[in-house]
């Protein structure tokens, strides 16, 4: 029992300390809230996606952003998760390939200057890389949330948020915990940014 109880101390510790590091990057999350905020205001779509664990994410930000970040008398968000509609990204897996199931969507949805927010873990997932370039090919505003070294995604997206961690499940922890961030400060942030 006391080797397991060190190992999660040790463990929440890290968690800790990665949440710590993110005041190393805050200014990135400031532009990601400036993005965000700019769409709402201009009547932009705030797209999400991402695989697995990311996805799961990107399911949760979308709702968080159509809901819990509302405030009285300004603007709502208009976000979709990509990864919402199961028929279609089965299809489109099915019929092209998986690589395809994001890209494929912005084309029949996003118009210049939507948001598109692409979660990937590694910044290596195909799909998600595929996806990032068309939206920033074709005036989308490209928001990379990542870990490890950054991957791809890193020098894709326009505004990265890379995760000072090598641990997958620390990195998506985080993913979560910056959403959550995001939505705080939209609901809640200053008057004067308004």
């Amino acid at each position: 029992m006391g080797n397991q109880l060190r190992t999660a101390d040790s463990s929440i510790q890290e968690s800790i300390e990665t949440l710590v590091r993110l005041k190393k990057i805050s200014a990135q999350l400031t532009k990601v809230e400036d993005v965000i905020r700019l769409a709402r205001d201009q009547g932009d779509t705030v797209f999400i996606f991402g695989n697995g664990g990311s996805g799961s994410t990107a399911v949760h930000f979308a709702a968080d952003l159509m809901k819990t970040a509302n405030r009285p008398g300004v603007k709502r968000i208009k976000a979709i998760s990509l990864n919402d509609n199961l028929s279609l990204t089965t299809a489109w897996a099915n019929d092209a390939s998986y690589e395809h199931v994001f890209k494929e969507q912005l084309e029949n949805l996003m118009k210049p200057g939507d948001v598109v927010i692409a979660i990937s873990g590694s910044g290596n997932s195909k799909n998600v890389l595929l996806a990032t370039e068309y939206a920033r090919s074709n005036g989308g505003i490209t928001i990379g949330l990542t870990g490890f070294d950054g991957g791809s995604l890193k020098s894709l997206a326009s505004v990265p948020v890379v995760v000072p961690s090598n641990d997958m499940l620390r990195v998506e922890d985080t993913h979560l915990a910056i959403c959550h961030l995001l939505v705080r400060l939209l609901r809640d942030g200053r008057t004067d940014r308004e």
